[in-house]
């Protein structure tokens, strides 16, 4: 992830880093697209708008008007304009306005037939027809020309041509379309008769079994079943009614045979009676009471109530004595009403059962002939369907042919009376003034973005190579390394004339003379005055968030160092100038004062020391004097009352630059200082430009590599990160942070009087 560029102040701070990288390209670009313009050819375009009158006499088909309906305006308009390009762009209309303007050095008279199409091919090119979407009746006609006076006098002849080749064209559409569709109504006409006359023939023939007789059929069908459900529900009844009476003939002629007591007196008068009273309640479920039987039967009734039974026997019945082998049985009634009833009856019944078995037999026979219908239908269904759709094409197109040639004829008619769709010029040709290509507005504005291009993408390309690390979650990500603190520029926490860097003040021959602001006791007076630089900022400013932060990285490298007694911390940088040995200084000063360790700091940067003049120091013996053998580590450690803590100075002898080489006693001295202290701070030259700097990390237990933040590139970061290698802990210090690039917000502790009392002091 790439932090280095997310708020606008980066973007502006890199516009004016590299402004003239930025102004260059997009001057030089944009004088290249005005030099373009003037070198490019100019081509003019002119334009003509032309109006379609709309027709008086409003929506006939097939005059101006959709043959769809209203529904497809887009698409009648598309008809609308391809047809009115077709005259437009006729070859012989081209090429009249060629040789009228001398286009392209042609001549009628001498031109041959691939030259008139070249022509033609050109200028129709050139040519344009649009129209406009909100105003349909507007047509507009363009042509383009390298001189403004001949775009101009071209689009005029062609718009007076093209009115003109419209009304005649649409003339003679109107002749050529009317013979055209009659001579097709005539041969269609022919072929509608005969296929008419085929069509009745196969339904006389196929009468009765064609398609749309079918729901008849089966209809039919239907129907007949149910008369044959109908005629087995009545044969049914007319059984058991003919049982009955089978049964009651029986009992009456040998009343001996049953099995009733009563059946041997049966009373022929009574039994008479109850059929009449059957045969009444019969009637009258079926009829009123005025209806004639009903009165005869009721009169009947009464009649023989009045009777006795030997009235009735003498009147109606003549009885003999009837022997069954020599042995008298009975009397055999004869001329009995009741009995004749019966039988006449019976035969009644028999004559229903004989109509009912015809009747059946002739819904049977019904039932076969439409069944026959029915799968005459399904043979013969495809072969009229075949006709029927033959003879319905013929009558669409037909129907479809007379309908154009009635609106062709109309068309024709209103042409004739002025009241059809006619054309005028509403806006003449115009005389160009600006060019139609190239287009200078964007040339302009493409030398413009290209050169915005180049020069923003060249500077941010640049910054973004040249970047390096914002922030501590990108360095976790990258290197994947712990980071114990983001210290922020010195700067933040300096007030008033402290903001003068350290070497600069030096540099001009004075010191800054600030006390010591130390929390609670100190060994050293107030007022003492001191030289030692403002980037001790753990020191002069404890509570602000810098001095905060120093806390934070000596605390988390207590806890990577562990429980060991005495832990060797190196102070690695990649390059010079990163702020390595003002936050060894800081992290020493934090160690001793802050968490109460007994620390040294040694001076390793034996060809730039700096630790000297940080701590305003004199030069004395060092490091080089007790490496060459010269002097013994107790005369080189110097105690620093204001800091609290010992100091070994890099020495002031010159060969000191090859002191480094005695490694042997580089390793003892180190052993030596790790018995009397808990910390021992080493402040190392940087590890690319020094080849003895790799010496001196591998003595360490824990590496603390500083980057500058923003200016140390990743590649040389990196490189020195290999360097160091993983036999030990390496941590992170990253140095010089802004204040918007924090990942968190730093807390100040320094209080309003404490900062007064400070400036006073400078003052």
């Amino acid at each position: 992830m790439f932090a280095g560029l997310n708020t606008p102040e980066d973007y502006l701070r890199v516009i004016r880093n590299h402004k003239w990288l930025i102004i260059v390209p997009i001057v030089l670009c944009i004088g290249f697209a005005a030099v373009l313009c003037q070198w490019l050819p100019k081509t003019y375009r002119s334009s003509t708008l032309l109006y379609f009158e709309a027709q008086k006499v409003r929506y006939v088909k097939g005059v101006d008007a959709p043959e769809s309906g209203a529904d497809k305006p887009d698409a009648v308009i598309a008809a609308r304009v391809h047809a009115l390009k077709g005259v437009l762009y006729k070859p012989e209309l081209l090429t009249r306005v060629a040789e009228e303007f001398h286009l392209y050095g042609y001549d009628k008279q001498t031109a041959t037939p691939a030259q008139d199409d070249g022509v033609a091919s050109r200028l129709r090119n050139l040519v344009q027809m649009d129209y406009k979407e909100t105003d349909t009746t507007l047509v507009k006609v363009s042509f383009t020309d390298t001189d403004p006076n001949i775009a101009r006098a071209v689009t005029a002849r062609l718009a007076d041509l093209f009115v003109q080749e419209n009304t005649k064209g649409r003339d003679a559409i109107t002749q050529n379309s009317t013979e055209f569709i009659q001579h097709e109504m005539d041969q269609l006409k022919v072929q509608l008769q005969a296929k008419e006359r085929a069509l009745g023939e196969f339904k006389q023939s196929h009468l009765g079994q064609l398609p749309e007789q079918m729901d008849s059929n089966v209809r039919a069908i239907d129907r007949l079943e149910g008369e044959v459900m109908s005629q087995q529900e009545m044969e049914k009844a007319l059984n058991l009614r003919l049982e009955s009476v089978d049964k009651a003939i029986r009992e009456y002629e040998d009343p001996t045979s049953g099995d009733s007591p009563t059946q041997a007196s049966r009373d022929p008068r009574l039994s008479r009676i109850k059929e009449l009273e059957r045969k009444l309640a019969g009637f009258l479920s079926a009829y009123k009471e005025t209806y004639p039987d009903v009165a005869i039967v009721r009169n009947e009734i009464k009649q023989l109530q009045a009777m006795t039974t030997e009235d009735y026997n003498a009147i109606f019945v003549d009885q003999e004595t009837v022997e069954v082998g020599g042995v008298k049985k009975g009397k055999r009634r004869l001329g009995d009403p009741y009995k004749m009833e019966l039988v006449k009856q019976r035969d009644d019944i028999l004559r229903e059962k004989e109509l009912v078995r015809l009747r059946q037999a002739r819904i049977a026979a019904d039932i076969k002939k439409y069944e026959s219908r029915i799968e005459g239908t399904t043979l013969h269904q495809q072969e009229l369907m075949s006709i029927q759709r033959d003879y319905e094409n013929l009558q669409k197109n037909y129907q479809a042919l007379l309908e154009k040639k009635l609106a062709v004829g109309m068309a024709g008619d209103l042409e004739k009376n002025q009241q059809g769709t006619q054309m005028r010029i509403v806006e003449p040709a115009s005389l160009p003034t600006w060019p139609e290509k190239p287009n200078l507005i964007i040339v302009m504005f493409g030398g413009l973005a290209v050169g915005c291009a180049l020069g923003f993408g060249s500077a941010f390309g640049i910054e973004i190579m040249r970047r390096g690390y914002v922030s501590a979650e990108e360095i976790e990500m990258t290197l994947g390394l712990p980071v114990l603190a983001t210290i922020s520029q010195f700067e933040s926490a300096w007030p008033g004339s402290a903001k003068t860097p350290a070497w600069e003040s030096r540099r001009q021959g004075r010191l800054l003379a600030l006390p010591e602001l130390v929390r609670g006791e100190s060994a050293v007076p107030k007022e003492t005055q001191v030289a030692v630089a403002p980037e001790l900022v753990a020191m002069w400013y404890p509570r602000s968030a810098v001095a905060e932060q120093y806390r934070v990285a000596a605390t988390r490298l207590g806890l990577i160092a562990g429980k060991q007694k005495s832990t060797v911390v190196c102070m690695s940088s990649a390059l010079m100038g990163e702020g390595k040995t003002s936050t060894a200084l800081n992290m020493a000063y934090v160690l001793s004062r802050d968490l109460n360790r007994k620390t040294v700091l040694v001076d390793c940067d034996l060809k730039r020391p700096t630790v000297r003049a940080y701590t305003g120091m004199e030069s004395t013996v060092g490091l080089t004097e007790v490496l060459l053998g010269h002097k013994t580590l107790d005369d080189c450690l110097e105690y620093h009352e204001q800091l609290g803590i010992w100091v070994l100075s890099a020495g002031i002898e010159v060969s000191g630059t090859t002191a480094l080489t005695h490694v042997d006693r580089l390793s003892e001295l180190i052993q030596g200082l790790r018995e009397r202290f808990e910390y021992i701070v080493l402040d190392s030259p940087p590890l690319l430009p020094v080849a003895e700097a790799m010496l001196i990390v591998r003595m360490a237990d824990v590496v603390v590599h500083v980057i500058r933040a923003r200016s140390t590139p990743r590649d040389v970061v990196t490189n020195a990160i290999k360097m160091i290698g993983q036999e030990r802990a390496v941590a992170v210090v990253l140095n010089g942070v802004e204040a918007k690039d924090t990942p968190y917000s730093y807390y100040n502790y320094s209080n309003k009087a404490y900062e007064s009392h400070d400036q006073q002091l400078l003052r």
